[in-house]
């Protein structure tokens, strides 16, 4: 495919690049999970929690859908029911998680 500029031509085919895409050309950006923490984590079957220190999930809201990664028992889809609006240390979740932890896991939302 040619491209004309004015006089000039420009030889090649246009590249497209997705937003996901680096300067790199390096496809490790997710531009869709805007809420992301990896720390320590405990995972809590009879309260259906994810519990963490004080000001962990401050990015997080009720009704969110979050992705677990990082675990041995709990890493899939959760969606956030309730937030420790006090201290942001903790997220209930649907469905209850299987207990496990303190471990280092990441909780990301899209």
């Amino acid at each position: 495919m040619t491209m004309r500029l004015g006089t000039r031509t420009l030889q090649g085919q246009r590249r497209e690049h997705p937003s996901e895409a680096g300067s790199t050309r390096s496809y490790t950006r997710d531009k869709s999970m805007s809420k992301n923490v990896t720390a320590s984590i405990t995972f809590s079957a009879a309260d259906g929690k994810l519990e963490a220190a004080n000001g962990t999930f401050t990015a997080f809201v009720a009704g969110d859908p979050v992705f677990v990664q990082g675990t041995n028992l709990n890493n899939g889809d959760f969606i956030i029911t309730a937030i420790d609006a006090t201290n942001s240390a903790y997220l209930a979740v649907d469905p209850a998680p299987k207990d496990e932890g303190p471990l280092s896991a990441t909780v990301r939302t899209p």
